[in-house]
């Protein structure tokens, strides 16, 4: 119940924000930019930019198996919403299934990641608060197409967002 109310604060909070420092945004499907990354499509369709650096929004396509590894944002809260598919959420010590119409918060500063545990592919929307963190996405996508995976320059780009990746 208390995560509930925290999370209709947390949408609305943003909502108006939203609608006091800015005009009506509007998103269609197609609309964003693209970057195919560790696996996955990520598409930022609202930038901080977009919103005084309050937040960001972008969709993923996860494939079947896939999700990123266990890290912790210093920054940054998560906001995810399951648009189609199955999903294992593991923040901390909770683990949290998932489905089509679901909601997730992930707080900054608690080791988390995500697994689609679905058969196919699965879609979420993500907001991330405050904004900014969908430039280590750009950066990412910059590296991959000048280099291999290179993980120490991919851990630098990380330490730039106050990213840290969680080895087990």
């Amino acid at each position: 119940m208390i995560m509930t109310k925290y999370l209709l604060a947390f949408s609305f909070g943003i909502l108006v924000n939203n609608l006091i420092a800015h005009e009506a945004l509007h998103v269609t499907k197609e609309a964003g930019i693209v970057y195919p990354i560790f696996g996955v499509k990520i598409v930022e369709k609202i930038s901080s930019e977009q919103t005084s650096g309050q937040y960001s929004v972008i969709e993923t396509t996860t494939p079947a198996g896939g999700g990123p590894p266990l890290h912790l944002h210093l920054n940054e809260d998560e906001l995810f919403y399951v648009v189609e598919g199955k999903y294992k959420f593991y923040c901390g010590d909770q683990v949290i299934k998932a489905e089509t119409g679901s909601f997730v918060f992930l707080p900054k500063g608690t080791p988390h990641r995500f697994e689609n545990i679905g058969k196919a592919k699965g879609i979420t929307i993500n907001t991330i608060t405050p904004g900014g963190f969908e430039k280590f996405f750009a950066e990412i996508n910059q590296l991959a197409k000048v280099q291999q995976r290179d993980r120490k320059k991919i851990a630098q780009i990380a330490t730039k967002y106050k990213l840290s990746f969680i080895e087990k």
